[in-house]
């Protein structure tokens, strides 16, 4: 297909001396007059640069010089347009659709994007991929995409948990539409809660950090919602095996006003609960329920051109509980509630077309509580239910934040702001055991984060680009103030038109902890401030690298890395949360003083092969890495590997357009041995992290073993091939979507967990949970 042109906008030649013009403006999908986030804007040779998260873009240009401008984003096709600048000029662009088979299907990258400025560990997920890899029972997962990028391990085999570049899954900020979410997870981690009809960018950074991030160590994964068309009214309906969803989109007031709606929640309780109780085979009985639900919805006004308002938000409930006969009298049940809340109100104002700023108000909530109860067989005899144990978790931001934009010539883009973070913490237990109650209650926990920042896309020369910046933050609690500063920098040097080296420098702190359990993805992780007597988490990473465009289809990055961290935390082997008897627990109620503390070093070598166009497209990656952590409190002070460290990683993706409504997509991934340590990480009940045999409130599963080493043994690879097949039918009103999806294609059970067993001469040895093998599944899609 040929690239399309826009009509010439060349103005009349007036005589005069040169000087630098501004052309700035909004770069739109034509069908539904959305903005476009990450599109390329760029005269070749000249300048170059990215649209931000609200489509915005700015150029400087030589006044009365003809040039070509082009735009492109993966998945539309790219416009070329002749402009000659007699005077600043605002120039919105629209990008159509591309569905021609020659042209760009998938791409996790693009080399105008990441050459128009210095950046390293920057990956841009096309929505296409994120919609078309095939996924856990045919479910869209964004998370999971992210799983076959190099450097990115999966938690647990077939969870959405993130272990990247060595660090912990606590220690990636995930963002959608500027708000923090929490925990990621529905269905104990089968799927995650982004829902990928409601998004319309997914940015993964897990390296060169620009200075307008910090709170974690390891990575960030930046979602925008869609503001839903403003043109048309359109709909769509969808049902699978697992979920059921809906999306409704259209214009409050057209092309001025638009509104998006999605939402999805499971299809089948008691099956799916009972499902995933066998597949963990931590719980017994057969009476098991499990749902979840979520909504994201979002409405912008475009008040005038220099004014526009965006108000989103996202809901999100999960429920796991059943129980099962205890004695001939009374039953014991179990109930399990988490979730996350979001809002974000933003105000977008243009000074001019040179300052670009930003106004938010960010709302997020998590909260997890779960309980267990005794309750009698004959339901009739009043008031006999008795609540053994109830547990309770939760998380609140509160976040004002305002940023800048300010081009001030052609080879500086500079980016600045300030941002306040008020959090509050609530943890308290309740507990009855031989009728006599024990209420733990901590008082609410509140902190304040307030950072500000700087940072610069300098054009250095034709062929070196720098990004030079820095964060300062002021993390106040419990009376006690830390003050930390966090130099950032990132090189790109081109050697040839083909060939680019690249280098990045960045430090970080983390003023959150995660107290994790290693059960199987359940939500009993604790989110705990930094405090006076447990510092903040910090890390250095170094990074150097090198593009190379092998072909005009094949690219080719490598990356090296060392990363640093200390003050990293987690329970005392001995310590725990859940589950505790209760003269423990006036004293295990206080976290912070049944911890360890310790350092790690990571290091790794990352190689990505593309297939940027044609009918079929992809990537190939292959990731070599290494973990050490060192606590001195535990495994006598010597190093030792996390249960993360996966030596060897291999992942590829494919896509081929067979026809114009015919589409196969398959996905692989390998991974060698991960290291185990059940008695440290063993679960008893839900996930408490205690050595000791579970008290008799918890339910029947809980585990325990005598091994006391660490990294005792690494266990078995894992790797696993899934397939997608999808048929489009469309229609003059409607749009028919059928697909066939197939998990674990060669029918082999991937290892889901180890777990300590006892036999019946009650030796202990490791025994091996695998995951549900080849799971064919069906959905349909009707759009309208």
């Amino acid at each position: 297909m040929e690239p399309r042109r826009q009509p010439d906008t060349r103005l009349p030649v007036t005589p005069g001396l040169s000087r630098k013009l501004m052309i700035s403006g909004y770069v739109k999908e034509q069908n539904s007059g959305e903005n476009l986030v990450g599109a390329t804007v760029f005269v070749a040779g000249k300048a170059g640069t990215i649209t931000n998260n609200y489509g915005y873009y700015a150029l400087s240009l030589p006044e009365n010089e003809e040039v070509e401008l082009i735009v492109s984003l993966v998945g539309y096709q790219r416009v070329y347009q002749r402009i000659r600048l007699i005077e600043n000029t605002l120039l919105n662009v629209e990008l159509a659709n591309n569905d021609s088979l020659d042209e760009v299907v998938l791409r996790a990258d693009a080399t105008e994007n990441a050459w128009s400025v210095a950046q390293t560990s920057q990956h841009t997920i096309p929505l296409r991929a994120a919609e078309t890899i095939p996924a856990v029972a045919g479910e869209k997962d964004v998370l999971k995409t992210l799983q076959f990028l190099p450097g990115v391990h999966k938690d647990f085999n077939g969870q959405v948990g993130l272990h990247i570049r060595g660090g912990g899954s606590d220690q990636n900020l995930l963002i959608l539409d500027d708000a923090p979410v929490y925990n990621a997870n529905h269905l104990f981690g089968f799927f995650s809660v982004f829902n990928v009809d409601a998004l319309k960018s997914i940015r993964l950074q897990k390296g060169g950090f620009p200075a307008r991030y910090g709170g974690r160590l390891s990575s960030v994964v930046e979602m925008s919602m869609r503001e839903g068309n403003n043109k048309h009214l359109k709909g769509e309906v969808g049902t699978g095996l697992i979920t059921s969803r809906l999306i409704l989109e259209g214009p409050v007031i057209r092309e001025k006003a638009s509104f998006l709606l999605t939402a999805r929640r499971t299809n089948f309780s008691s099956l799916l609960g009972n499902f995933v109780a066998k597949v963990a085979e931590s719980y017994s009985g057969t009476n098991w329920k499990s749902d979840f639900h979520d909504l994201n919805a979002k409405l912008n006004v475009d008040l005038n051109r220099r004014n526009r308002l965006y108000l989103s938000g996202y809901f999100g409930r999960d429920f796991f509980g059943g129980g099962d006969s205890l004695d001939a009298s009374r039953r014991w049940e179990n109930v399990l509630r988490w979730g996350n809340t979001t809002s974000t109100l933003r105000w977008n104002h243009l000074f001019s077309e040179r300052l670009f700023a930003n106004l938010s108000f960010i709302f997020s909530q998590y909260d997890f509580t779960t309980h267990t109860k005794y309750v009698p067989i004959d339901a009739s005899i009043p008031n006999s239910s008795v609540t053994m144990w109830r547990y309770f978790n939760r998380l609140t931001d509160y976040t004002l934040k305002y940023d800048l934009e300010y081009f001030p010539k052609q080879s500086h883009q500079i980016q600045t702001g300030i941002t306040s973070t008020q959090r509050f913490f609530r943890l308290n237990g309740f507990d009855v055991s031989d009728t006599v109650a024990s209420y733990s209650h901590i008082e609410p926990i509140r902190s304040i984060e307030s950072s500000v920042y700087a940072e610069d896309n300098w054009n250095v020369s034709k062929n070196l680009k720098l990004a030079p910046g820095g964060r300062a933050t002021l993390y106040q609690v419990n009376e006690k103030t830390f003050f930390r500063i966090e130099p950032r920098l990132a090189v790109l040097l081109k050697l040839t038109g083909r060939t680019a080296l690249l280098g990045s420098y960045s430090e970080m702190n983390q003023f959150v902890h995660q107290l994790t359990n290693t059960g199987q993805g359940l939500p009993t992780d604790l989110w705990v401030p930094a405090l006076p007597e447990v510092k903040p988490q910090r890390s250095r990473q170094i990074v150097l690298g090198c593009i190379h465009e092998l072909t005009s289809k094949w690219q080719l990055s490598i990356e090296m890395y060392r990363k640093w961290m200390s003050h990293i935390i987690g329970y005392h082997p001995d310590a725990g949360f859940i589950g505790l008897t209760n003269a423990q627990r006036a004293e295990h109620i206080r976290w912070e003083r049944n911890i360890v503390t310790g350092t790690a070093e990571a290091s790794g070598l990352e190689c990505m092969v593309q297939r940027k166009t044609g009918r079929f497209s992809g990537w190939f990656t292959y990731t070599w890495a290494i973990t050490l952590w060192r606590f001195p409190a535990l495994n006598n002070g010597q190093p030792f590997f996390p249960a993360h460290d996966r030596r060897h990683t291999f992942s590829w993706i494919g896509i081929y357009e067979l026809n114009s409504g015919l589409k196969l997509s398959a996905s692989c991934k390998y991974g060698s041995g991960s290291p185990q340590t059940t008695s440290v990480l063993g679960v008893s009940g839900f996930g408490s992290l205690t050595k000791n045999n579970p008290p008799a409130p918890t339910p029947p599963g809980g585990l325990s073993s005598p091994h006391d080493s660490f990294s005792g043994f690494r266990g078995v690879a894992m790797h696993q091939l899934d397939v997608r097949l999808q048929k489009t039918f469309a229609g003059p009103h409607f749009t028919h979507q059928l697909e066939l999806t197939i998990t674990d294609a060669y029918v082999r059970s991937s290892p889901y967990a180890y777990t300590s067993a006892a036999n019946t001469s009650r030796n202990f040895g490791q025994r091996l949970m695998a995951r549900f093998p080849f799971l064919p599944s069906v959905s349909y899609t009707l759009q309208f």
